[in-house]
């Protein structure tokens, strides 16, 4: 066997697993322990007739262990070490030692939980935390500790909190590999690269940044180099310009090349192996490099630092791609890749000070994603809350209660958290809980391979290649899929690859679909229906239209979204929007950009989804027509499907969205006869001026007569005006009311005999007219009289028992104002001469006495005086 520095510790894993069966091991990149560890272990005696099962987080890294492994002990892959891994297996009944993927390895954990024919789990590179990994190692420890006390695990990790992993197995024992590594001399930049600008000008910041890194380094390094970049769009984008300047410097020893998880096996084998003598490698890869794999002949690492991840956004509910800086043990990892085999040197593109600040470890995936297919595994596995579970890192209850709202929706689990048959199936399809609802709902339909095809454009990546013109439609997609099953001709828009890829997925989906539900053909797609399958699979994410001929949509979840305006080649009313992005420049707008969806149809979602829909009764005020009005709705969540106005049998609730829309206008919507506001008005007038007088408070209990302000009118109308309403529905008709006979009946005859005691309506005048005081000015009423009509009045009327002096004013034959005066008898005695000099000249047909004590009052004129 190979001389690897994880040949030193070999005997202390073994020596440790014959006494412990939890064990953490900690080995540096390079140090072997993803092949040699497992085959060093096949001839121990616990191991028996069971197998060894390997966890590595990606496929490509699951393969190529296997293949390493074979090698090892002289084999093809299949024999004592196989691997399984999604689409794609290869092993046997002699296998020991299976190597497997994370979703794998939890689908194997559910259906046998007892894992009697396993002897060791081995969870490699476990410091990525990924979710599966979290799942699995949850699964194992309570499988270990409840059915199985034989079963041993092994967690394996190049940079690990190795105190925090060990306090969760029990303090499990910690076996450290010193590792082998040639120095590495890291250049940084002197200065960070600028953030200005939006999301596009700072990718072409980064790229400009490793081209000018690159250049420099095919002149200046010998040897193949890696460069690590965010994803996929970096990697192709910084291929084409690499190839465009080696074609101009005419440098032909250089192969550039691709490595990423959508490559097929030949493309990824080819980053992998060594290049022909006198040939050089630039691999772009994704932190699928980071570990497990070793690439031949690195020894210049270019990082840029960054890596793209999901994140779930609870106050969205909503995933979203955000590219975020690695972290400390990421950047050494990488790093650390340039010394495997000599000296090397490593780029990084930011600064010294940027370094100083990344944080230690990366953060466990449990903590930023959507947790709906956890939450589902917990439920199948039989547990209702993640407490029941050790965990490096619980699960945060904001991510698992919108996951548990969503298996509910889609009948995954019950209102008690159990799971159903219909949810067993889901996991059997072993994809998002999203996907595999629709696809199981899709054989009513008669559209399964239709959904198989939808599943694997929202699985895989967008068979559209980056900068081409598209749209958002999900139909477009479909039809370009089922012209290549008919034909071999391809758009130059469209990815020949990735078509091939997603229709694999589909094929596979559809395989497995056939032995969950037996289902004979495939189905004729049609395309009317996948807007219906997508709403099986995002009935949250159904989106009607805000306004005609608009790109803007609400939807069901009562979010925003916006198709942006390079995608809008189609409007539709109603949506269904499986690929969001609301970590957008758009989000503190409340809005995410729509990049794929689907047309629904008002018919189909009332056809399909009526268990979804409400129906709901609704009164309300409407301002235009200044009435009640009662409209019943059709609600798909936050959305309004359809409404229309009918005549309600509530009247209740009529008659009290009338009184609201009333206490909104405010009192003067209703119709005020001079009448009823004077009764309002000699109310409060008693009870403002009795509050302040001790005599008559001891008199009268004022306490008993009603509040009639205005603020205690508006706020009661539903004491005092409701018991008067009928059929009322409008402003117009509650104007019909009689406020006058309303108000009064709040009086008892007590009252009213009290209120027409102390602040009577009308005083009667020496001419024989009952004139109205007037009660507005509630400091001070007045008495509006024509002078003539209160000749012989010696003193000024009283109020309140004679406590309140009426303010007269004296008019004139016209009715005009010609005295104001509080104090009747001195008016005569003075003033009044000078008033009838000037009364007499304007209106000589009437009487003005000289002596206006003894004159008889009149309303009339001389000629009329003696009739």
């Amino acid at each position: 066997m190979q001389s690897l520095p994880i040949n030193d510790v070999l005997d202390d894993i073994k020596n440790t697993l014959n006494t412990h069966n939890r064990v953490v091991l900690q080995a540096p990149p390079g140090a072997g322990k993803t092949t040699v560890v497992p085959v060093a272990l096949l001839d121990q005696a616990w191991l028996e007739n069971k197998q060894i099962i390997v966890l590595e987080p990606r496929r490509l890294a699951a393969r190529n262990a296997a293949a390493r492994m074979a090698f090892l002990l002289n084999e093809s892959v299949g024999q004592t070490v196989g691997y399984q891994i999604r689409q794609d297996n290869c092993f046997s009944e002699r296998t020991k030692i299976l190597v497997v993927t994370e979703g794998i390895l939890t689908r194997k954990l559910q259906a046998d939980p007892e894992q009697e024919n396993t002897a060791l789990i081995i969870f490699d590179e476990f410091h990525e935390r990924s979710l599966h990994a979290d799942l699995s190692l949850a699964l194992s420890l309570q499988s270990q500790q409840i059915l199985n006390e034989d079963l041993k695990i092994l967690i394996m990790s190049a940079t690990l909190n190795t105190t925090a992993i060990s306090i969760l197995l029990d303090n499990a024992p910690i076996i450290q590999s010193e590792g082998r590594s040639y120095p590495v001399d890291i250049k940084y930049l002197d200065k960070p690269l600028s953030t200005a600008g939006n999301a596009y000008t700072r990718n072409q910041k980064l790229i400009l940044q490793l081209i000018k890194t690159i250049k420099q380094v095919i002149f200046e390094q010998r040897g193949s180099c890696l460069v690590f970049l965010p994803g996929v769009k970096e990697i192709n984008q910084l291929t084409r310009q690499i190839k465009q300047f080696i074609q101009e410097e005419k440098i032909d020893n250089i192969i550039v090349a691709p490595l990423h998880g959508s490559l097929s096996k030949q493309q990824q084998d080819q980053a992998i192996s060594v290049p022909k003598n006198g040939f050089r490698k630039i691999v772009l890869a994704t932190n699928i490099a980071e570990t497990s794999l070793t690439i031949e002949g690195i020894n210049c690492v270019v990082d840029s630092g960054l890596q793209r991840i999901l994140e779930y956004i609870p106050s969205s509910a909503m995933n979203g791609l955000k590219t975020h800086f690695i972290s400390e043990d990421s950047a050494t990892q990488r790093c650390g890749r340039a010394g495997r085999l000599s000296e090397g040197v490593c780029y990084r593109i930011w600064t010294l000070q940027q370094q100083k600040r990344l944080l230690k470890h990366s953060q466990a995936e449990v903590l930023h994603s959507d947790l709906s297919s956890l939450v589902l595994e917990l439920a199948n596995w039989g547990v209702k809350e993640v407490g029941e579970l050790e965990w490096l890192d619980v699960p945060p209850v904001s991510a698992i209660e919108p996951a548990k709202e969503l298996l509910h929706l889609l009948k995954a689990i019950d209102s008690q958290g159990q799971i159903t048959a219909h949810g067993s199936d889901m996991l059997k399809l072993g994809t998002h809980p999203r996907l595999a609802h629709m696809m199981l709902s899709s054989v009513d339909l008669l559209q399964v391979y239709h959904a198989c095809l939808i599943a694997g454009l929202l699985t895989e990546k967008d068979l559209f290649k980056t900068g081409t013109d598209k749209s958002i439609d999900i139909h477009d997609r479909i039809n370009v899929l089922k012209q290549i099953k008919s034909s071999s001709e391809f758009h130059h828009d469209v990815d020949k690859q990735q078509c091939k890829r997603i229709i694999q997925t589909a094929d596979d989906f559809f395989s497995r679909l056939k032995r969950i539900t037996n289902i004979q053909g495939r189905g004729e797609v049609d395309i009317n229906l996948s807007g219906v399958l997508l709403a099986y699979a995002y009935p949250d994410r159904i989106a009607k239209q805000r306004r005609p001929d608009e790109a803007h949509y609400l939807l069901s979840n009562g979010k925003g979204a916006v198709i942006p305006e390079y995608l809008q080649h189609h409007l539709y009313q109603f949506l269904v929007i499986p690929n969001l992005d609301a970590m957008s420049g758009r989000e503190k707008q409340g809005e995410a950009n729509i990049y794929l969806a689907a047309e629904i149809s008002e018919q189909q979602l009332d056809e399909y989804f009526t268990d979804l829909i409400e129906y709901k009764d609704t009164v309300q005020w409407s301002d235009t027509n200044q009435r009640v009005e009662t409209k019943q709705s059709q609600f798909l969540g936050k959305l309004i499907i359809q409404e229309k106005q009918i005549v309600s049998e509530d009247k209740q609730s009529i008659l009290l969205c009338l009184l609201n829309a009333v206490k909104v206008a405010g009192l003067d919507s209703l119709n005020w006869s001079s009448q009823a506001s004077n009764l309002k008005q000699r109310i409060q007038f008693i009870k403002q001026f009795v509050k302040n007088d001790t005599d008559l408070r001891e008199q009268h209990d004022i306490n008993m007569l009603p509040d009639f302000s205005d603020e205690k009118l508006i706020n009661e109308l539903n004491i005092w005006l409701l018991p008067h309403l009928t059929n009322e529905n409008s402003f117009k008709q509650i104007k019909k009311l009689n406020l006058y006979e309303i108000l009064q009946s709040q009086l008892n005859w007590d009252q009213q005999q009290l209120v027409n005691k102390l602040a009577p309506e009308k005083i009667k005048v020496p001419s024989g007219s009952n004139v109205a005081i007037d009660y507005s000015d509630l400091n001070q009423p007045v008495l509006a009289v024509r002078l003539q009509e209160v000749f012989g009045l010696y003193e000024t009327p009283l109020l309140l028992q004679g406590r309140c002096k009426l303010m007269m004013h004296l008019l004139s034959p016209a009715r005009r104002p010609m005295q104001v005066t509080q104090d009747l008898k001195s008016f005569w005695q003075t003033t009044y001469h000078d008033v009838k000099k000037e009364l007499r000249g304007k209106y000589k047909r009437h009487y003005w006495p000289d002596d206006p004590f003894t004159a008889q009052a009149t309303n009339k004129t001389k000629k009329n005086m003696n009739k």
